[in-house]
């Protein structure tokens, strides 16, 4: 038993259509067929859909939580910035880089 076919009115410009008619005639099949392994030829290439973004749901608590040591160390790093000759601020400072860096790998 052969598979049903519907029926899909499709409108070219008369170039488009003789190009179309040009190259199933060159392939020697119909129209229709060409029309039709162009499409699926298309279909079967098309790129996957591109996956949705999964969001972890998180504990109010530890959100609240990191999001004070986040204000501490904005604190802290204002600070630091402000007296800007010292050097051992700048290694406080890549701590504090660091620190912020794991913060948000949490997240």
């Amino acid at each position: 038993m052969s598979e049903k076919m519907k029926q899909i009115k499709v409108y070219f410009p008369l170039s488009d259509f003789e190009n179309l008619k040009e190259n199933s005639k060159s392939q020697e099949i119909t129209m229709s067929e060409f029309v039709r392994n162009s499409v699926n030829t298309k279909i079967a290439n098309a790129p996957l859909p591109k996956s949705k973004k999964v969001y972890r749901v998180a504990d109010p608590k530890v959100l609240f939580e990191v999001n004070k040591i986040g204000n501490n160390l904005n604190q802290i790093a204002r600070q630091l910035n402000s007296k800007k000759d010292d050097i051992s601020n700048i290694e406080i400072l890549t701590k504090l880089v660091s620190i912020e860096k794991k913060l948000n790998d949490l997240l």
